[in-house]
């Protein structure tokens, strides 16, 4: 019987572990540029023939690359890329990419994250010392009409390769292969929405919830059953 309970607590675990991408999905319906996250489970290849196949599985977090829509908000320094593409950021540990351009300007005048990470032009870093900013479509930062830098766009050929660091940002692994971008456009005034479904989440919050509870009724039903062959096999004894 304890064969079945283990079963049954596996699984139980997998909702749960599922439940928190749920709710971290949620949490961020509202986050300028977010990619929604889903936990499965992938089967891998067995090793012992006597494994239980609750226990044969992989988490694996898909990310959705999908993009979201674009929202206005007014701010010249908002940017939103239309179609593919990221944005460069530099960190403190290394070049990052996120689709977050929730952007502003530090101290010093120059482009940077809320985070305040520095964003990346084709020429280094953007400076921008004066009144009016714009920012074009293609990219080109002007103040005061004078042009200070053009925002680095990149995209990758294999975005499943793409590893999320926080705060928005993706860090690139060899696999993913960097994809030259010829001509990226850019809203500026505008902010790509979450590409989260609060609706979907919402209906697979609650499957995951049943889900749960039967396999804790299932537990509680081999509890007792247990219990009463015990009961049983004192009697006979």
């Amino acid at each position: 019987m304890m064969y079945g309970v283990n079963t049954a607590v596996s699984a139980a675990v997998k909702k749960l572990s599922q439940h928190d991408y749920v709710t971290h999905n949620l949490a961020n319906a509202n986050t300028p540029g977010y990619k929604a996250e889903r936990l499965i489970f992938v089967r891998r290849p067995e090793r012992d023939l006597m494994a239980e196949d609750s226990f044969s599985h992989d988490p694996v977090v898909l990310v959705d690359h999908s993009p979201g829509t674009l929202q206005k908000s007014g701010n010249p320094l908002d940017v939103a890329v239309q179609g593919e593409g990221y944005f460069v950021i530099e960190t403190k540990d290394g070049e990052r990419y996120t689709r977050n351009g929730s952007f502003t300007l530090n101290q010093n005048g120059e482009l940077v994250t809320m985070s305040g990470d520095a964003v990346m032009g084709e020429g280094g870093r953007i400076t921008c010392s004066g009144k009016k900013i714009e920012i074009s479509n293609a990219g080109t930062v002007s103040v005061d009409g004078s042009e200070t830098g053009k925002l680095k766009i990149v995209d990758f050929k294999k975005k499943d390769a793409l590893v999320k660091r926080g705060a928005g940002l993706f860090e690139a692994s060899d696999e993913a292969e960097r994809a030259e971008l010829e001509n990226p456009e850019v809203r500026s005034g505008y902010l790509e929405t979450s590409n989260v479904q609060a609706v979907k989440e919402m209906i697979e919050m609650i499957d995951i919830q049943r889900s749960f509870e039967a396999y804790l009724k299932i537990m509680q039903t081999m509890s007792e059953q247990d219990r009463l062959a015990t009961g049983r096999l004192g009697k006979l004894t």
